[in-house]
C-alpha cells in the first residue's frame, strides 16, 4: 500500500467550529451492521442505527475513496468545491504524524 501526505479538506487545525449540519439530502441506510475480526481473530460485530449507521457509512465512504463532496449534487459539488479552492487553508498538505516505514505505533 502506498503511503501518501494526509490533503487536508477542511479546517486543517479545527480551530474554527463549523456551521451546524441540518440538511441531509445524501441517503443513508438508517440501520447497519459491520462484521470483521479483532486484533486476535475473533469476529466482532457492530450494529448502529440514525446517527451511528450514517458515521458508519461515511467512514467507509472514505475507505472506498469517496468525500462527502462526491456524494452532492452537481451545483451543490461545484459550489461547495469553489468555496474549497477560495479557502485560505486550500492546497495545505500536512506529513502524517504516524510511521511510514511500516514500524508499529
Amino acid at each position: 500500500m502506498a503511503v501518501r501526505p494526509i490533503r487536508l479538506f477542511g479546517d486543517p487545525v479545527l480551530r474554527t467550529p463549523a456551521e451546524p449540519v441540518v440538511d441531509f439530502d445524501c441517503r443513508r441506510h438508517r440501520n447497519v451492521v459491520a462484521r470483521g475480526f479483532d486484533l486476535h481473530g475473533e469476529p466482532v460485530t457492530v450494529t448502529g442505527s440514525d446517527l451511528l449507521a450514517r458515521c458508519g457509512q461515511h467512514e467507509t465512504d472514505h475507505l472506498d475513496g469517496i468525500l462527502f463532496v462526491d456524494r452532492l449534487d452537481p451545483e451543490t459539488r461545484r459550489r461547495a468545491l469553489s468555496e474549497i479552492r477560495e479557502a485560505p487553508w486550500a492546497g495545505t498538505v500536512r506529513r502524517s504524524p504516524h510511521p511510514t516505514d511500516g514500524r508499529a505505533l
